[in-house]
């Protein structure tokens, strides 16, 4: 179990048995997808340069704020995910560096890297699942019990997590197209976890989540809820939109609702799944995901000068 490096010079992770973990890649060529990202989110050629040229036209015109207009995997980040609505992507994009503009003291600065929140990794907090569902989506685990430290990992570092790991998942076009599955595994719940948990922390991820993350979230599975889970949810609860809360599934220990959601090849045996994968290291994800520090201090370098930010 290593990382090694493909032809692009991308970086994975080999888990061995021909399972491997990857989060950065070029556009996809497979007619599948090709096909599924015009039909679904109306991407053809004409219509992307079109959008792109769109979207730059109302970011040059926003005052003071300063994104990479020539990036255009930047740009695409946001448009494709949001079916090349413009008006949308553009929203987006001024509700992601307006946050950072009111919440940057205690939620940005110096957090959203992976360097920052290295400790996750190697604690094992984090999987990202080697296969994609049968729909093309990524699938990522977060233990929010067991595992979760509360005196070494802060909710600061939880929230941080989720913005890192979201962005992470962006850097993937088919994951841009095809949308995230996430699995929240509550299994060991106490109250010191409880305790870390407030109406602030609350309001500032799940806005970040609804209003500023492009990404679709096509389901999110919580797993091993007891009793006292409930109490944590009922201070996010009223944050969350219908359109969230939708999405959300609540299995307790019956896994057989989560296998009917993602196919059980995708899923491990602990989550009643069939994968055969080796589980990766902790570390060796914290060295993995650090490779990508630069990437994130070069978005942290982006967002409004002043704080008229709307």
């Amino acid at each position: 179990m290593s990382i090694k490096y493909n032809e692009k010079n991308y970086p994975y992770i080999d888990l061995g048995r021909g399972y491997i973990i990857y989060l950065q890649d070029d556009d996809y060529t497979d007619q599948r997808w090709i096909l599924k990202a015009e039909q679904e989110l109306n991407e053809t050629a004409e219509n992307k340069a079109r959008s792109l040229e769109q979207l730059r036209e109302l970011l040059r015109d926003e005052p003071k704020l300063t994104v990479p207009l020539d990036d255009e995997k930047f740009l695409l980040k946001f448009l494709r995910p949001l079916g090349y609505d413009v008006q949308r992507a553009f929203d987006c994009i001024r509700h992601t560096f307006a946050m950072k503009r009111t919440y940057g003291k205690d939620y940005y600065e110096g957090r959203i890297k992976p360097s920052h929140i290295r400790h996750i990794y190697d604690s094992g907090m984090v999987s990202f699942l080697p296969l994609r569902d049968d729909d093309g989506c990524g699938i990522c685990v977060t233990q929010l019990g067991r595992k979760w430290n509360t005196s070494k990992v802060s909710m600061y570092d939880v929230v941080a997590l989720f913005r890192i790991n979201i962005e992470a998942s962006l850097m993937d076009p088919l994951v841009q197209v095809n949308g995230i599955r996430i699995i929240f595994d509550f299994d060991g719940l106490s109250m010191s976890h409880v305790a870390q948990a407030s109406p602030k922390h609350a309001m500032v991820s799940l806005q970040w989540i609804q209003k500023c993350c492009p990404l679709q979230l096509k389901s999110i599975h919580i797993v091993n809820n007891s009793m006292l889970f409930n109490v944590l949810f009922t201070i996010f609860k009223p944050f969350i939109s219908k359109e969230l809360r939708d999405k959300m599934h609540f299995h307790n220990r019956d896994y057989s609702g989560l296998t009917k959601c993602i196919s059980a090849k995708c899923l491990p045996p602990a989550y009643g799944g069939t994968l055969d994968a080796p589980d990766c290291e902790g570390q060796l994800l914290g060295d993995f995901m650090q490779l990508y520090d630069k990437h994130y201090e070069a978005m942290d370098a982006f967002g409004y000068e002043e704080s008229n930010a709307k």
